[in-house]
């Protein structure tokens, strides 16, 4: 394989795996998603078994949720990226579609229980645009098996507790390398919540996850490590403080504020502050509509960006916008639809510039046995 082939086919996955770093780069709900999912201080459907426990406690109905989760996120240039002789390609495809199902009930004096199956992060891509027989695609997933509890201690408090089973799924082909490796395990989160609502219209919430690592088969094969197979992941710390409020009968005001410690990851990674602000409008007694804001900044540090054959890194300080609507058919049936789109700026390398876009689409569904 020639040299620049080998690069850019590096550069490519390089860009893949960055893309699947960010371990709460998929957020479940269509209307958390509508939130911007400023969703810590709110939490009121199941999603909360990821946004915040604590929420659990005062979703005291039995009731089931299901959503689905689309994502879409190319990485384009502008001209033709050569991959070796005869060999060129404008465009890595990655997408994912991927669901979230939960289910809560009351079992004990104020306490409310609830289990959830959902992906937090990942997808599948592949370079597009190659001859016949040519293979370049890759797949990183990480799925969220969930068990909740929750208690009201009083009418103003609550506090949740959560245990996550996280399975990683690692694939990779690349055929004319000799790579190709299926690999799964699993890792451990706890996550702890605290709900307090001071006064009648103030809602405020924290929020820890603990973090784990999941260790991977080791891949022997030197191709594959050259193309970033990796002995495990660490999933950070994370901290989120957050707060909503009615500011009239009508419209809730919501922010966050969560602190990811990436530094765990390695030495190339930082530590990174994510900003989240979403409202709700209720036009009617049926009808929600949402708009909202939340960034994700570069985990990478700046004197690293070699490492990576990159100019810069801005192409990974993310900024999402979103908006979305929710309609209650019944008072136990409704259904919520939410998109994001991300702003993004550029990277060029060797005279070819990159985009990284991001589009988001959330569809919830929800029952309440009344």
């Amino acid at each position: 394989m020639k040299l620049k082939m080998l690069l850019t086919l590096m550069l490519v996955a390089g860009l893949a795996t960055m893309s699947y770093a960010k371990s709460h780069f998929i957020t479940p709900g269509a209307r958390a998603g509508g939130y911007g999912t400023a969703f810590v201080a709110v939490a009121d459907d199941l999603t909360a078994i990821y946004y915040n426990p604590a929420g659990l406690a005062y979703q005291e109905d039995t009731q089931v949720m299901a959503s689905l989760f689309y994502i879409d996120y190319p990485v384009t240039t502008n001209r033709e990226v050569p991959l070796g002789t005869g060999l060129t390609s404008k465009e890595y495809k990655t997408n994912a579609l991927v669901p979230f199902v939960g289910f809560s009930t009351k079992f004990y004096y104020d306490t409310v229980i609830a289990a959830g199956v959902y992906a937090i992060g990942g997808g599948g891509g592949q370079v597009k645009d190659l001859p016949a027989g040519v293979k370049i695609e890759g797949q990183q997933s990480f799925m969220i098996y969930n068990i909740s509890l929750a208690k009201k201690i009083t009418d103003k408090l609550s506090l949740g507790l959560g245990f996550d089973a996280i399975q990683m799924q690692d694939k990779m082909v690349v055929n004319v390398a000799g790579v190709d490796y299926n690999r799964s395990a699993f890792g451990f989160q706890g996550d702890l919540g605290i709900m307090l609502k001071p006064v009648e219209k103030l809602s405020t919430a924290f929020v820890v996850r603990t973090g784990t690592y999941i260790g991977l088969p080791e891949e022997n094969n030197p191709a594959a490590k050259t193309f970033g197979a990796r002995d495990g992941y660490t999933y950070p710390l994370t901290l989120e403080f957050g707060a909503a409020y009615d500011v009239f009968d009508n419209f809730t005001l919501a922010a966050a504020l969560t602190r990811n410690k990436y530094s765990w990851l390695g030495v190339r990674f930082q530590d990174t502050t994510q900003i989240r602000v979403g409202t709700e409008y209720r036009p009617t007694d049926k009808l929600s509509l949402h708009l909202g804001f939340y960034s994700d900044p570069n985990i990478i540090k700046d004197t690293y960006k070699d490492s990576y054959g990159l100019t810069n890194l801005d192409m990974y300080n993310m900024k999402y916008f979103t908006a979305g609507v929710e309609y209650n058919f019944t008072d136990a049936l409704k259904a919520g639809l939410s998109f994001t789109h991300s702003c993004t700026n550029p990277v060029t390398k060797d005279g070819i510039t990159y985009k990284y876009e991001v589009n988001l689409g959330r569809f919830d569904i929800s029952y309440k046995f009344l």
